[in-house]
């Protein structure tokens, strides 16, 4: 018997992608472009409450501006940052902070949603899945005559991490604080799980 079953909970947790690019005749001044913008949005983040440990430096990139083949008209160096936020309501404020300070160079690569504790959400949609499971076995078992036995199998379906967004929520940051509304919402965990169970004396 196959059972189903799923819990939700507002998210807690966001990962703000920041980047940071430039163009210029040469290398160097590719790279010291790109590199001071990162550098001022690194900055702002951090004055705005993100913690240092939070920060990671995900791309780094430097790569020529081909106009026309092969002709090299110039060099484009880019810089990616991601930053982990506990507080949800910050995330509004911190975007509009680093955007301004990197410039014309700033970039936002997206805003992505999560919960610290997914092994938590995870435990309960499993629970509610075998319940779901065993409520069914033991309809068929009583439609059978028989009772419900031992527990024979149990196999867990792998449904490709089983978070999904749900019902928006807006965040206390807003355009009146000086941030851009963020709506976080919630996230669906799922669980499907399938019991054999053997078949008992008759009832």
């Amino acid at each position: 018997v196959t059972g189903r079953g799923r819990t939700s909970a507002a998210y807690d947790e966001a990962t703000l992608r920041l980047a940071a690019s430039a163009r210029a005749a040469n290398p160097s001044d590719a790279t010291a472009r790109a590199t001071y913008a990162m550098a001022s949005m690194r900055e702002a983040v951090l004055a705005g409450g993100a913690e240092e440990s939070a920060l990671s430096t995900t791309h780094v990139s430097l790569s020529p501006v081909h106009d026309p083949w092969p002709t090299v008209s110039a060099y484009e160096a880019s810089l990616s940052l991601s930053v982990k936020l506990a507080d949800l309501a910050r995330v509004g404020t911190l975007l509009v902070a680093a955007v301004d300070a990197g410039g014309d160079g700033a970039r936002v690569d997206g805003i992505w949603f999560s919960h610290r504790d997914a092994a938590e959400l995870e435990r309960a949609a499993r629970d509610a899945a075998y319940a779901d499971a065993r409520a069914k076995a033991e309809q068929y078992a009583g439609l059978a005559g028989q009772a419900l036995g031992e527990v024979r199998h149990v196999v867990e379906a792998e449904i490709g991490g089983g978070v999904s967004p749900r019902g928006m929520k807006m965040m206390a940051a807003s355009a009146d604080a000086g941030g851009a509304p963020i709506d976080a919402g919630e996230g669906t965990v799922t669980a499907v799980v399938t019991v054999t169970w053997a078949l008992g004396p008759a009832v």
